[in-house]
């Protein structure tokens, strides 16, 4: 078998080894390290800032601004990312570049926010988070169907829901009781993203795509694979 068909069955086939347990911890810290991006901001910080900028009585409104914007990072960037990684042929794989681009543009924006002094840059700073954020998040989520055969998959999934369910707790509660400044929580929040999400690259075996095996991509067919017609499937339109 050739080079490249040896390539392409790695990188494309159903997983058949069991991952070790290396991969398992640093599939969850990389989960752990997700979430303490996504609501350490949420829940503490960006609340703060909103007040500290817009004062008492503007802070509500503020803050409706920079989520609301912020959440259209979130819809676009995972699944956009999602998308593009399948398609990626970097001979570094197709997941661990989308990652490494996401861990670190998230780092530059958690670092920024602190110093945002209007709500308009604050949004913009919070959105490119988002975004670089679920990018990273898209890649990471993909790597449990590349590379965890069927019958892992229940002990990673678990793995996961327990280091999503920290994150939150481990996040807020840092920038919250330990590091309460603003610049001080929102640095603390990058340190801690990159620090867990960053080791999983070299733990990861993330095999590169034969260009000749990369799949087209159409804008116009991606934005309509979101849409599910309530007639054709009326169960999943009424919920």
């Amino acid at each position: 078998m050739s080079d490249t068909a040896d390539v392409q069955v790695e990188a494309l086939a159903e997983p058949e080894r069991n991952v070790r347990g290396l991969f398992m911890a640093g599939l969850a810290l990389a989960n752990l390290g997700i979430m303490v991006a996504f609501f350490a901001p949420l829940q503490n910080l960006l609340p703060r800032m909103s007040e500290q900028i817009s004062g008492p009585t503007g802070k509500e409104a503020a803050l409706a601004i920079v989520t609301g914007v912020g959440v259209i990072g979130s819809v676009i960037g995972n699944p956009l990312a999602g998308a593009l990684s399948d398609r990626t042929t970097s001979r570094w794989g197709r997941r661990r570049p989308w990652m490494l681009g996401g861990s670190l543009l998230g780092f530059v924006g958690l670092i920024l926010l602190p110093n945002m002094n209007t709500i308009w840059s604050l949004t913009i700073a919070w959105l490119a988070v988002q975004f670089a954020v679920n990018a990273a998040y898209a890649g990471l989520t993909a790597t449990i169907p590349d590379q965890v055969p069927v019958r892992q998959r229940g002990v990673a999934s678990g793995l996961v829901g327990l280091a999503q369910a920290l994150g939150p707790v481990i996040g807020v509660g840092l920038v919250t009781f330990v590091v309460v400044s603003l610049v001080g929580g929102s640095y603390l929040t990058a340190v801690l993203f990159v620090v867990c999400v960053l080791p999983f690259l070299f733990i990861l075996k993330d095999p590169q795509l034969p260009e000749d095996q990369k799949p087209p991509f159409h804008l116009g067919e991606f934005i309509r694979s979101f849409w599910v017609s309530p007639k054709e499937h009326p169960d999943f339109g009424w919920a």
